[in-house]
């Protein structure tokens, strides 16, 4: 069959080709872009042309660029192939494909893959990608003679150029407005965005392969050190959420009844909390880092020690449980748990367990704790779009529940439920933990803190699942819900009022907060804690900070 394609195969000069496939990139693979376009631009027909036409002219100059015998073939099916899946989670969830979401990619695990790659999403790689390419690896390529293919497809380049500047410059000022206006419009611009992302990603990981990791915080030392007797160990387990956003938490004045049981505990809750990212990648280790948001990045964060490295310099015992997808660099100098590779019937299927497998060996954890101890436990929380693999059947209360992984085939109603019903497993996980560590109080003094690492959107404004460039992603991605509970013995040994606490519990908070709200509540004096981050700096009594 394949020799008789062979000698039916169409033939084609290489730079049609290239044109042809700048053709059905631009029109077919870029949707939203042009969903956005026409919004933008809408009663300017003059300058949606313009766009059209200049854009057309870039992608034939970029195309044709790679108009080369042994060249043209492979560049193009790769360009069509990465657009094509780029196009599909552009159009179906509405996120934007930078350098943050391919390392959020790239971290993944196989089963958090798996919840993406659908059927339907297999059949739109081979409808347009795979059937394209297949036509690509037929067609029988026309070459001209070689200096006369250099002067044709220059030729054909500059032409394309001028054509484009000419188009930029017609409409400048609708243009240069709108992208001020909308910071997001050409970042949708497929393939070009998603390729030069990935081209950055690639270039900073090859930069980042030497760093070497600098000390942090060798100065700490707990101010009131325990000696015999003087004082209970304190222990302090952070639990980080995934995906938790703070609009669907009952104590921030949702409607529906997503924390009944936090509720009943007496806990202080601070609703105005923003993350540091919108994708774990950048959450976790920022929220761990010295650095706020504003001066943290990837690099900056391998080449400093971290929280759990502070802690420990201070004689505190430090350990992270992980059932997530990775610690993502915090916890490399410290003892770590990954749950997640677990095949724990009781918990686990398919390469991810349920957050009990958390809580499930806590108890015996405590036990022997016999010293100051920081334990992190990093949930599965509410990670998409499988809400409803997060919880158990017994915390199904909202229904119906959307119980797939395509969107499409559920209504917006059920997919909130999904996710509703996963929020309500996480209140449950957390009242757990708390009441494991008030069951130590007679030995220990305890403290739990929530954090998750960034929220999500639920079909606002198109948009689904998380990931967005944080200067201009929407609330729902970056307010997330921020738990505090501090046992009785704790309060009374550290001078800690709640009290105060709740008071302030409206003021801005964020992911800067952790570092150094660890620090004071763990007692540990060093040059590199802030008190102004520190929430328990200005609510102590009796106790020095």
């Amino acid at each position: 069959m394949f020799k008789t394609l062979l000698k039916v195969r169409p033939r084609m000069r290489s730079e049609w080709l290239c044109i042809l496939t700048a053709v059905y990139l631009l029109i077919f693979m870029n949707g939203t872009f042009w969903d956005k376009s026409s919004v933008f631009l809408k009663g300017d027909a003059l300058a949606l042309f313009a766009l059209g036409t200049g854009l057309l002219a870039g992608f034939i100059a970029l195309t044709v660029t790679f108009s080369a015998k042994y060249v043209i073939k492979p560049v193009l099916i790769v360009v069509i192939l990465a657009s094509v899946g780029g196009a599909w989670f552009m159009d179906r969830f509405g996120v934007i494909i930078d350098g943050e979401m391919i390392r959020n990619a790239m971290e993944t695990n196989q089963a958090e893959a798996g919840h993406l790659i659908t059927s339907a999403f297999i059949l739109h790689m081979v409808l347009f990608g795979l059937l394209p390419a297949l036509f690509i690896v037929l067609v029988d390529i026309v070459h001209r003679p070689i200096l006369k293919k250099v002067a044709v497809n220059l030729m054909i380049i500059l032409s394309c150029l001028v054509v484009f500047g000419l188009a930029g410059l017609s409409n400048s000022g609708s243009f240069i407005f709108n992208i001020r206006e909308h910071r997001d419009w050409f970042r949708t611009l497929n393939p070009v965005f998603p390729m030069a992302s990935a081209a950055g990603f690639l270039i900073g990981e090859s930069k980042e392969q030497n760093i070497v990791v600098q000390p942090l915080g060798t100065d700490a030392k707990v101010v009131d050190a325990p000696t015999s007797g003087l004082r209970k160990p304190r222990v302090t387990i952070v639990v980080v959420g995934e995906t938790a956003r703070a609009q669907n938490f009952q104590l921030g004045g949702y409607a529906r009844e997503t924390n009944p049981e936090l509720s009943k505990r007496d806990i202080v809750y601070f609703d105005n909390t923003s993350s540091c990212g919108t994708a774990t990648a950048v959450s976790v280790p920022c929220m761990f880092s010295v650095y706020g948001r504003k001066d943290y990045s990837h690099a900056k964060g391998l080449a400093t020690e971290d929280l759990m490295d502070v802690l420990t310099h201070a004689g505190i015992k430090t350990e992270w449980w992980d059932n997530n997808t990775g610690d993502k660099h915090v916890a490399d100098r410290i003892k770590k748990t990954e749950f997640f590779k677990s095949n724990d019937p009781r918990f686990c299927d398919g390469g991810e367990c349920l957050d009990q497998i958390l809580v499930d060996g806590l108890d015996a954890w405590l036990e022997k704790v016999d010293g100051d101890a920081v334990l992190v436990l990093h949930q599965l929380g509410n990670h998409g779009p499988a809400y409803y693999l997060r919880y158990p059947q017994d915390f199904a209360k909202f229904t119906p529940d959307c119980r797939s992984v395509d969107f499409d085939t559920c209504t917006p109603e059920t997919i909130t439920n999904a996710y509703d019903n996963a929020l309500l497993y996480t209140d449950h996980i957390l009242s757990e933990v708390i009441d494991a560590l008030g069951a130590h109080g007679d030995r220990l003094d305890t403290a739990m803190i929530y954090m998750s690492d960034h929220g999500e959107s639920l079909g606002e404004n198109g948009l689904y699942l998380h990931g967005a460039p944080y200067m201009f992603a929407p609330t729902e991605q970056t307010h997330v819900p921020f738990v505090l509970w501090v046992s009785p013995g704790l309060r009374k040994s550290s001078g800690i009022d709640t009290s105060c606490l709740a008071a302030n519990a409206e003021a801005a908070h964020s992911h800067d907060n952790l570092f150094h709200s660890v620090l004071g509540l763990m007692q540990v004096d060093t040059q590199v804690r802030d008190p102004a981050l520190d929430i328990f700096a200005a609510c102590r009594t009796g106790a020095s900070s």
